[in-house]
């Protein structure tokens, strides 16, 4: 008898549950091969339909299966039969790796972590403008200087560079790190500090040490995909808090807390990732204030504060109230990336919980690069850097936004960065995301789509354009090779609805 046929004539009040007999009617036609491995399952609510149950029975009764090994999720795919090992043939190679993939446990689809993985593949790719890529320039890169600082620790201290440091890092460095953050007023403890393998570590750990599955994290949107990876690969919900002009928008982050109960929000108040925007002063108070009153932590990401081409420079959050904001920043936007030099400073008992954390995933950073990122930063030659690049990468700011003027024109609008390293744009242009991406690559340019930067669906064609990494000429190149692909598209008719994030 089909399967489907069984989910129709359910014993509503037998011994096993109504989900379990979903559960074993499917399970059935799998094992007896009416379901073959790789055959996509009716959706939930077509299931709820064909069995005559409500809609989260039918949720619960897929989730048991994927439990159970034996189908698989894809967001905005469906839910398939999971691929079965093949019986070996006699004779066959015995090392055969196709029983890995049912092996090895379910995968949920990252979008957000996806599009890292691109970015990182399209800084490579002959022939295509990587738009999408928020590195440092390499043409800017303190070579001689960072050279200058590995040779004297080499020479002052050669066994410390290939020794084991305490997981909370290198004294010396955390005492680089704690000046670098303290604000007028409000200096930072050196003790405060925990050097991690770059920031995009140190959000990871801050997630690990903080959330659980259940718990509620607030994140602002758009906001950097790879804090959106972290904080969902806790297993916390995520909840969207628009930002815009004027950053977070605090007044919608009181609605939501008026509703629920949240363990964390994460932002970038300062020159912010994409937007290139500050959190308003009145917000920044406010802000606080609430994560007082209602007793939830701030995650704060300054990896692009250094870099700001207009306006005075702003104190992190933590300054004003460091039981609350839990500040995390790296040396890979303003010197290099494959130092993979980064830290966070919390107080209290969730630093023991981030140092924790750290020491459970790689016991502590390399010694060498702490070391030589200390000296480096003491020698003043890392003020010096700073100073040096602010104005050139201003300058590719402006090229990026002429030429958003030029070859988009009134089809794009977008917000006047501040600072850093990305412009954020919205096209009006009614097509998918995807296809828009796709004849962008096809054209010999890419960037990251506002999908992978959002933690709800969303409802403008939203991209991130970054400047910091190509040339100028590359730039303005990219940005009119963007032009021509919307301009392709918008002769095609729409193929569907924006990718579900």
């Amino acid at each position: 008898m089909s399967y489907k046929l069984e989910l129709s004539d359910l014993v509503r009040d037998g011994d096993r549950s109504i989900t379990q007999q979903l559960v074993d009617a499917v399970a059935g036609a799998i094992e007896s091969g009416e379901l073959a491995g790789g055959e996509k399952l009716p959706p939930t609510r077509e299931l709820a339909e064909l069995a005559g149950v409500n809609h989260l029975t039918a949720v619960r009764a897929y989730r048991r299966l994927r439990e159970q090994g034996l189908v698989s999720a894809h967001v905005g795919r469906g839910t398939f039969v999971r691929e079965r090992a093949p019986t070996p043939a006699a004779g066959s190679v015995p090392d055969s790796i196709a029983w890995q993939r049912y092996a090895l446990p379910e995968v949920e689809e990252d979008y957000a972590r996806r599009v890292i993985a691109d970015m990182h593949r399209q800084s490579q790719t002959e022939g295509l403008i990587p738009l999408s890529v928020g590195y440092p320039s390499e043409s800017l890169f303190p070579v001689e200087g960072i050279r200058a600082a590995t040779a004297a620790v080499l020479a002052d201290e050669p066994h410390r560079t290939l020794q084991y440091a305490a997981v909370e890092g290198i004294p010396e460095l955390a005492e680089q790190v704690a000046a670098l953050s303290s604000a007028p007023g409000a200096p930072e403890d050196p003790r405060d500090v925990v050097i991690t393998s770059g920031a995009h570590q140190a959000l990871h750990l801050v997630a690990r040490a903080l959330l659980r599955p259940g718990d509620v994290v607030a994140c602002e949107s758009p906001s950097f995909m790879g804090l959106i990876a972290s904080m969902r690969a806790s297993g916390a919900e995520m909840l969207p808090v628009p930002s815009g002009e004027q950053g977070l928008d605090v007044d919608a982050l009181e609605a939501l807390l008026a509703r629920v109960d949240i363990k964390l929000l994460a932002l970038q108040p300062r020159v912010a990732n994409p937007t290139g925007r500050d959190l308003a002063p009145e917000r920044r108070e406010r802000l606080v204030a609430l994560a007082r009153r209602h007793g939830f932590f701030i995650l704060e990401d300054g990896v692009y504060s250094a870099h700001r081409f207009e306006g005075d420079p702003l104190p992190t959050l933590r300054s004003t109230g460091p039981a609350h904001v839990i500040y995390v920043d790296s040396l890979s936007k303003t010197v290099g990336g494959g130092l993979r030099v980064g830290w966070a400073i919390a107080s209290g008992p969730v630093l023991d919980r981030i140092a924790g954390a750290k020491l459970a995933d790689d016991m502590h950073s390399a010694s060498l690069t702490q070391l030589l990122a200390a000296r480096f930063i003491a020698s003043g030659a890392f003020a010096d850097h700073l100073e040096g690049t602010i104005p050139l990468y201003a300058r590719r700011r402006d090229v990026a936004l002429e030429a958003i003027d030029r070859h988009l024109g009134p089809l794009a609008s977008f917000m006047h960065p501040l600072g850093g390293h990305h412009v954020w744009v919205e096209l009006d242009l009614a097509v998918d995301e995807r296809e828009l991406l796709d004849e962008a690559i096809r054209h010999g340019v890419s960037y990251v789509p506002g999908g992978a930067m959002s933690v709800e669906r969303q409802r403008s064609l939203g991209l991130r354009l970054s400047f910091c990494y190509c040339d100028p000429g590359d730039i303005d190149e990219g940005i009119r090779r963007l032009a021509a692909a919307a301009r392709a598209l918008r002769r095609r008719p729409a193929r569907g609805e924006a990718l579900p994030v």
